[in-house]
């Protein structure tokens, strides 16, 4: 696994339960990664001690219906059970209860 990896699993691990990131806000808390480069990293993090489901786009989309939609349903039960409300289209609301901010919980790659 490559710095890169480390950095931004490290950073997933400590999104608070019942809260999200968006792909943009990771790759700000883990520079210089772009949202579609941490979205290419998650498409591969499906490990169970990383809650994956906690990043979503920044409109609140699951985007990873476009690789699976069955990932989409699991990672919408997993929020769910967490608490997060969604929108009636199906999204995260964004809203600042549900929305973690990375720059609390910054990662520093060792």
């Amino acid at each position: 696994m490559d710095s890169n990896a480390r950095r931004v699993y490290a950073l997933v691990r400590r999104i608070p339960r019942g809260k999200v990131i968006s792909y943009g806000q990771a790759a700000r808390a883990c520079p210089p990664l772009t949202a579609r480069q941490v979205g290419r990293l998650m498409a591969h993090a499906l490990d169970d001690d990383l809650p994956w489901w906690r990043v979503v786009g920044s409109d609140g989309s699951l985007r990873i219906h476009k690789r699976d939609p069955m990932l989409a349903q699991l990672q919408k039960a997993h929020l769910l059970a967490e608490g997060v409300q969604f929108t009636p289209d199906g999204r995260v609301q964004m809203t600042p209860e549900q929305v973690a901010e990375p720059a609390t919980f910054e990662v520093q790659l060792q």
